[in-house]
C-alpha cells in the first residue's frame, strides 16, 4: 500500500515537474507545399524520447489534435507502416486528414515517415524527428514538408496552421517528456523486483 502511494506521488510529481520548452517553431508555404520546423528541448534521455515518439499505437495520446494513429501491415518489403488522422479547423471549418505512411527508425536517433500518396490525403509529405542529446536531455529537431490535396487558403491558413500549432506543441512537447519519464520509472521498477 505505501509502495502504491510512492508511485502516485512519483508520477504527480513528475507531471507537475516537466520543463520541455520550444525553441524554434515555423510554418512556411512555397506554392502548394508547406513545411513546419521547430526544435523542442525535452528533460528526459534521448532513448526514452525515441521510444515514446516510435511508439505509433500510443502516438495520439501526445497530441488532442490526433484522432487516430497506429502500425498497420508492414509493406511488401517488410518497411514498417503507420496510420494517423489528424484534425483541424481554421475557424468554422474543420477537416480531418488521414495518412499513411513508410516509417523508418533508426534507434534512438532518427525518426521518418514518408506518405503513401494513393493511401494518403497527401500528394507528397515527409515527417522526419532527429534526436540529439543536450546538457538538459534531448533536442528534437522536426521538420514536416507536405503538399496537402486539399485547399488550403493563402494567407490565412498559414496562419491558422502556426496558431494551432503554437497552442499544441508545448502541450505535446510536456506529454512526451512526460510519458518518457514514466517509462523510465516503470523499467527502475521492473529492474527493483527481485
Amino acid at each position: 500500500m505505501i509502495r502504491c502511494l510512492l508511485l502516485a506521488l512519483v508520477v504527480l510529481l513528475v507531471t507537475v515537474a516537466v520543463a520541455a520548452d520550444i525553441e524554434l517553431l515555423t510554418v512556411e508555404r512555397d506554392g502548394k507545399t508547406l513545411q513546419v520546423d521547430s526544435i523542442l528541448l525535452i528533460d528526459a534521455p534521448r532513448e526514452l524520447v525515441f521510444a515514446v515518439l516510435a511508439d505509433y499505437d500510443a502516438f495520439a495520446e501526445l497530441s488532442g489534435r490526433y484522432k487516430q494513429s497506429r502500425f498497420v501491415e508492414p509493406a511488401t518489403d517488410g518497411a514498417l507502416r503507420i496510420y494517423t488522422e489528424v484534425e483541424g479547423c481554421v475557424w468554422f471549418f474543420c477537416r480531418s486528414v488521414e495518412r499513411y505512411s513508410r516509417l523508418e527508425l533508426i534507434t534512438n536517433t532518427k525518426i521518418v515517415a514518408v506518405v503513401e500518396p494513393e493511401h494518403s490525403d497527401f500528394e507528397s509529405g515527409q515527417e522526419e524527428w532527429l534526436l540529439e542529446d543536450a546538457a538538459e536531455g534531448t533536442r528534437i529537431t522536426y521538420t514536416h514538408t507536405m503538399q496537402p490535396k486539399f485547399w488550403i487558403p493563402p494567407l490565412v491558413g498559414v496562419w491558422a496552421i502556426r496558431r494551432t500549432l503554437e497552442k499544441d506543441a508545448l502541450s505535446a512537447a510536456q506529454k512526451i517528456e512526460e510519458y518518457a519519464l514514466r517509462r523510465s520509472m516503470d523499467d527502475s521498477q521492473i529492474s527493483a523486483v527481485p
